[in-house]
């Protein structure tokens, strides 16, 4: 019997939620145990099947901290903040430790330091930098990932955006413009694609009918593995100071 905790309300039915691989049911008073554990079982399978998926998720936030990790390109690497010397530049390039571990160095200039006076400040400064790194990533990668996708579908989007989003990778409206978040370069390359496959399909089914996850798959069949990527490591792409 799957372990699960009760909690008793004024509610009229029976549900069951999984959070964090644990079994929440949420009952009505008048509904005795017997039946729940019944309903519980009827349920193993789906049950056994979320706390599963739940434990593969990767719990990780980058809080853009010296030492804290983040995806680039379906990798985890390092953050390692220098100070620039002399007259350097700040800037962002990736690097590898000693370790053979990959790290993205994040250079601070004299200048943003003179104006650093608390580490909240430094923080907000290294977010800033990486955020201008992964724009220019995404400027040289996705242009050219669109247009090949584009020629393969015969899709043609009348022009394309990358910018920064809050909770989503992409967009596509009925004028025909794909807009792109450029926090995609946290992705493997192939979620990439799949992304950037599911943007034009949207060209010709503005939804997700069943015509259009048929023709994500005609040009891109392992989209259910691209998807389930991004679920298991939704955590560790937010992309936020704490």
């Amino acid at each position: 019997m799957i372990e699960y905790h009760l909690v008793r309300s004024g509610r009229k039915t029976l549900s069951l939620q999984v959070k964090s691989g644990q079994v929440y049911v949420r009952a009505p008073y008048h509904v005795d145990e017997q039946y729940i554990e019944s309903f519980i079982k009827k349920k193993n399978a789906w049950l056994k099947a979320k706390i599963s998926e739940q434990k593969q998720t990767v719990d990780l936030c980058c809080d853009f901290t010296q030492g804290s990790e983040l995806f680039l390109f379906g990798q985890l690497v390092t953050l390692n903040i220098v100070a620039a010397q002399n007259q350097e530049k700040s800037g962002v390039e990736l690097t590898q430790k000693v370790d053979g571990k990959q790290a993205l160095t994040i250079r601070l200039s004299a200048h943003i330091q003179a104006k650093l006076s608390r580490p909240s400040q430094r923080t907000v400064a290294v977010k800033n930098l990486l955020e201008c790194f992964l724009a220019e990533q995404a400027n040289i990668i996705i242009p050219p990932k669109v247009r090949y996708y584009s020629k393969l579908t015969q899709l043609n989007p009348t022009s394309i955006k990358i910018k920064k989003y809050t909770a989503r990778w992409g967009s596509c409206n009925n004028k025909g413009e794909l807009s792109f978040n450029y926090l995609l370069m946290m992705l493997p390359l192939d979620v990439i694609d799949y992304v950037i496959v599911h943007e034009l399909c949207h060209l010709q089914h503005l939804n997700h009918s069943k015509d259009f996850w048929q023709l994500v798959s005609k040009y891109f069949p392992h989209h259910r593995e691209a998807k389930l990527w991004i679920k298991r490591h939704q955590s560790a792409l937010h992309w936020r100071v704490p």
